[in-house]
């Protein structure tokens, strides 16, 4: 029960499906979207994208330079290499720690939607699978929408993209 100035809503239809299985896909994909946006702005994406794909053709080339048994070849590209790597490194930290903005929020929230849903059934699986349960808790009906919606929403906003072979 929550009031705002005398009026009180009643947020108990959320705690039971379908409405819970809706609530949780609507956090995780805000909260998705919020992380991918500040990923977006938190990095450059052409520099990111150049450099992943000039990593890629390094590695294509000490690959080479290793079956050709060229030392000095192999030694050039993997100094290339080292270089690259330090560079992706960076770029990833720099990422992290802006998503480091959105996570504490998130972790201050979490005890409480976890209150909120408790262990009750939130989400049930269409059908039967092997390795899937056929019911899911918050925790469980979360990460799962969270994994599979960041997936997709990281290349919607160019945070992972494929390398095409003639880059």
């Amino acid at each position: 029960m929550f009031t705002v100035s005398g009026v009180a809503i009643d947020f108990s239809f959320f705690q039971a499906p379908p409405y819970s299985t809706y609530a949780i896909i609507a956090i995780s994909l805000a909260l998705g979207v919020a992380t991918s946006f500040i990923g977006v702005r938190s990095m450059d994406l052409d520099a990111y994208r150049k450099l992943t794909i000039e990593s890629h053709r390094v590695r294509g080339e000490l690959m080479d330079a290793t079956k050709s048994g060229n030392q000095r070849r192999v030694e050039k590209a993997q100094k290339r290499q080292q270089d690259l790597m330090a560079q992706q490194s960076k770029m990833s930290m720099d990422r992290m720690k802006s998503s480091l903005f959105f996570t504490i929020p998130l972790l201050l929230i979490w005890p409480t939607l976890g209150r909120f849903f408790g262990e009750a059934v939130v989400a049930y699986f269409p059908f039967s699978f092997p390795w899937i349960p056929a019911e899911f808790s918050f925790i469980s009906w979360y990460l799962l929408c969270s994994v599979s919606f960041n997936v997709v929403l990281n290349r919607v906003f160019g945070l992972s993209f494929e390398i095409d072979p003639e880059d």
